[in-house]
C-alpha cells in the first residue's frame, strides 16, 4: 500500500517536499525513529476486553450491544390512552437516542478486537505513520492504535523494555499511575507517591479479580490504569525485584500545550506561571484558577438569582476545563455556551447531578458564558492578543486570494489552503427512478472567514509537533528508543521518564529561542502586495518571562 508521507493533495507542494526533505533532518528523523517501536499486545486487558464484549459487560464505561438496551415497557392502554401514549413515546425516544449513541462505539470497540485477535499471537508489530499538513504525527491503522481510545491505548505495550532499575524510576511509575486514575493528578508529587502507596492492596485486587473488584472503574482513564495495575502487579510479585522488566507506555502530558504555546511566544508571565512554564512547589491548574475567578466574579454579584444558581450548582475546573483548553484553538463565545451546557447536561446523565436551571438551561449557560469569557482573560493575558494578530495577517493573505504558508521551526514548510466550497445538482438514473445528488467540490477562491477561523488552531498545532520532533531526537540521542506520543503526550517506559522529560524541555527551549511570532510575521508581509503591506498589524508586545526556567519546572509535563 502506498501513502503520501505527509497527508496533502497540492501536487506542486509536495514535489517541492520532495526535493527538500533533506533541509529538516530532525522531521525525518523523528518520524523513522517512531517507526522503530515494536508492540505487542497486552494480553491481560485483551482477555478482560473479550470477556466483557462477548458478555455485554459495560466496564470501564465501555460500550454495550445497542440491541441490549431495552424499550419501556408499553402501557396496556396504549391504544387508547393518549397521553400515556404521548408519555412512552417520550422515554422510548431516549432509549433510541442512546442506541444511536452506543451503536458506532460497539462497532469501534469490535473492530479494535477484531484487530487484537490478528496480533495476539505475532512475536510484534510496528505502526507506520504519517505526517498531517501541520507536520503533526499519527499512526496509519486508525482503530488499534496508541492515539486511540482508553481501551485501545491499554490494549498494546512496547515489546522490548528496561529494567526498573532504582527508586527514581518506580516513583515516576507511581506517579503515573496516580495520574491515570485522577484523584490527586493536581497535587505534589509526593502527595501522589503516598497515595500509591496507600493503595497497594486495591491495585492487587483490581489486577486478580477486575470483574469482582471494579474500583478500577472510577479512574479517568479506565483501562490504562487497570492495564497500569497489572504491571504494578507483577513487579511486586517480583519482590520489587531492580531487575524487574518494565514495558508499560508511561504518559506525561503538558499542561494545557496550546496555551504554554500562546505564553512562550509572548514570554508572558502570567499565562507561564498558569500553565507551569515556571517552576513551584505545587502544579497550577489553569482549568481551576479559571474557576475560581469566575465565583469570584458570581459572589460580586450579590443581587443576581442567576449568580446564586450558579453558585448553588457549583462552578468547578470541570465545567471551565474545555472552553479553557479549546481557547488557543479559536473559542468563540457560541462554542462556550455550549461546552458549559454540554457538561451541566453530561454531569446529569453520568453523574446524576441536578440543577435548578428547569427548561432555561440556554438562559442559564449563556448568561454565564461572557463571565467564563472574561475570566478567561483575566488569567491568559496573552493568549487573546496573538489570535486577534494571526487572524488579521490571515485575512489580510487570503484578500489576495493566497494560501497562507509558513515554516516550522524546523524547515518544514506548511501549506494551509482553504477554498470556498460549490454545490452542483447532478441526476442519474438508477433503475426506472431519477436520483438527484449534491456534489461539493472546491473552488478557486479561498475563503477569508475559514482560513481566519483555521490560523490559530493550524498554527499552535504546527508548533507543537515541532516540540515533539526535536523532543524525540534529543530523547533518542540519550538512549530512548521506545515511544508512545499523542501530540503533547508523551509516553515511555519508567527508567525512561527523567531523559524524556529533560529532552522535551530542552527541546521546548531551543524551539522558543527563536522568535516565531515575528519569524511568521515577515514570511507573511513578503506574501502581501504594497497595499496590504501598509495594513499589516503590530506584532503584539511581549513580557518578560525566563523561558530557561521550563527547563526545572516539574509540572510543565507531568
Amino acid at each position: 500500500m502506498h501513502y503520501n508521507l505527509i497527508k496533502q493533495t497540492n501536487r506542486r507542494y509536495l514535489e517541492e517536499l520532495n526535493n527538500r526533505w533533506h533541509e529538516f533532518p530532525n522531521v525525518v528523523n523523528a518520524i523513522n525513529i517512531m517507526q522503530k517501536t515494536e508492540w505487542v499486545i497486552n494480553k491481560p486487558i485483551y482477555d478482560l476486553l473479550k470477556t466483557c464484549i462477548m458478555n455485554d459487560y459495560g466496564k470501564g464505561k465501555l460500550p454495550v450491544n445497542p440491541e441490549s438496551m431495552e424499550l419501556p415497557p408499553k402501557p396496556y392502554d396504549i391504544a387508547t390512552n393518549e397521553e400515556a401514549k404521548i408519555q412512552w413515546k417520550r422515554q422510548a425516544q431516549k432509549v433510541y437516542k442512546d442506541r444511536a449513541k452506543q451503536k458506532s462505539k460497539y462497532i469501534q470497540v469490535r473492530q479494535i478486537l477484531a484487530e487484537a485477535d490478528k496480533f495476539i499471537n505475532r512475536g510484534g508489530f510496528y505502526y507506520p505513520y504519517q505526517f498531517d499538513f501541520r507536520g503533526r504525527i499519527y499512526p496509519k491503522p486508525a482503530m488499534l492504535s496508541p492515539q486511540s481510545a482508553d481501551y485501545s491505548r491499554a490494549l498494546i505495550k512496547f515489546k522490548y523494555g528496561r529494567k526498573m532499575g532504582d527508586d527514581e524510576a518506580f516513583a515516576d511509575f507511581a506517579i503515573a499511575g496516580a495520574g491515570l486514575y485522577g484523584e490527586v493528578d493536581k497535587e505534589e508529587l509526593t502527595i501522589r507517591t503516598k497515595w500509591v502507596e496507600e493503595n497497594h492492596q486495591k491495585f492487587i485486587d483490581c489486577a486478580t479479580l477486575p470483574l469482582e473488584y471494579t474500583w478500577w472503574e472510577n479512574a479517568d482513564k479506565p483501562f490504562c490504569f487497570l492495564a497500569w495495575c497489572y504491571e504494578y502487579k507483577a513487579f511486586v510479585e517480583s519482590d520489587y525485584s531492580p531487575d524487574f522488566i518494565t514495558t508499560l507506555p508511561l504518559q506525561s502530558d503538558c499542561s494545557n500545550s496550546g496555551l504554554q504555546h500562546y505564553s512562550a511566544m509572548m514570554l508572558d508571565e502570567v499565562g507561564g506561571k498558569a500553565t507551569n512554564l515556571i517552576p513551584s512547589n505545587k502544579p497550577q491548574d489553569v482549568y481551576g484558577l479559571v474557576a475560581s475567578k469566575v465565583v469570584m466574579k458570581l459572589r460580586d454579584m450579590k443581587d443576581s438569582e442567576m449568580a446564586k444558581k450558579w453558585l448553588d450548582y457549583g462552578v468547578d475546573r470541570k465545567l471551565c476545563k474545555k472552553p479553557v483548553m479549546c481557547l488557543p484553538y479559536s473559542l468563540t463565545q457560541y462554542s462556550c455556551r455550549q461546552y458549559l451546557e454540554d457538561h451541566v447536561v453530561k454531569e446529569k446523565n453520568e453523574n446524576n447531578r441536578d440543577h435548578s436551571f428547569g427548561e432555561d438551561l440556554f438562559k442559564a449557560t449563556q448568561w454565564l458564558t461572557p463571565i467564563v469569557w472574561n475570566a478567561i482573560d483575566d488569567i491568559i493575558v496573552g493568549a487573546k492578543s496573538i489570535m486577534k494578530f494571526l487572524k488579521d495577517v490571515s485575512r489580510l493573505v487570503a484578500s489576495e486570494n493566497l494560501p497562507v504558508t509558513w515554516t516550522s521551526p524546523l524547515g518544514l514548510p506548511i501549506f494551509m489552503s482553504c477554498y470556498k466550497r460549490e454545490s452542483k445538482r447532478v441526476k442519474t438514473q438508477m433503475g426506472d427512478s431519477i436520483i438527484k445528488l449534491s456534489l461539493a467540490s472546491d473552488t478557486k477562491i479561498i475563503d477569508k472567514r475559514k482560513t481566519a477561523q483555521s490560523i490559530c488552531p493550524n498554527f499552535i498545532h504546527s508548533l507543537d509537533a515541532s516540540v515533539l520532533q526535536l523532543a524525540v531526537v534529543k530523547a533518542n540521542k540519550l538512549g530512548v528508543d521506545t515511544f508512545s506520543l499523542i501530540h503533547d503526550s508523551f509516553g515511555v517506559v519508567a527508567p525512561d521518564v527523567r531523559l524524556m522529560a529533560k529532552a522535551l524541555r530542552e527541546a521546548f527551549c531551543e524551539i522558543y529561542g527563536q522568535d516565531i511570532l515575528t519569524n511568521f510575521a515577515v514570511e507573511m508581509k513578503q506574501m502581501l502586495s504594497v497595499q496590504n503591506q501598509k495594513k499589516f498589524p503590530k506584532l503584539p508586545a511581549k513580557g518578560n518571562l525566563d523561558l530557561d526556567q521550563v527547563k526545572n519546572s516539574v509540572f510543565f509535563c507531568v
